[in-house]
């Protein structure tokens, strides 16, 4: 607490702080997702592998992946323009 008045005081800019914050944040995620979905594409190359109800919940869990992956690649462009919907400030 201390420290975020001693920056406040100081005259640093805290919103550029939270902006290099986030950025680092998002780009860590994105990089963790790719393994996370490699992952899971393996694990259901496996179940496909050995058929019946593996397959299906194979099947599952590929779409699992898709709907993911789709949502880290779209939500650092659809966060912000969100945001400017409701009359925030520019990223």
């Amino acid at each position: 607490m201390n420290y975020l008045k001693l920056k406040i005081l100081t005259g640093a800019n805290v919103w550029s702080q939270v902006n290099n914050g986030s950025n680092y944040a998002s780009t860590n995620m994105t990089s963790t997702a790719r393994y996370i979905a490699i992952a899971v594409i393996v694990a259901a190359g496996l179940f496909w592998m050995f058929g019946g109800q593996a397959a299906q919940k194979a099947k599952a869990l590929l779409v699992g992946a898709l709907i993911g992956g789709v949502i880290v690649l779209i939500a650092p462009q659809l966060v912000p323009a969100i945001w400017q919907m409701f009359g925030g400030a520019t990223f």
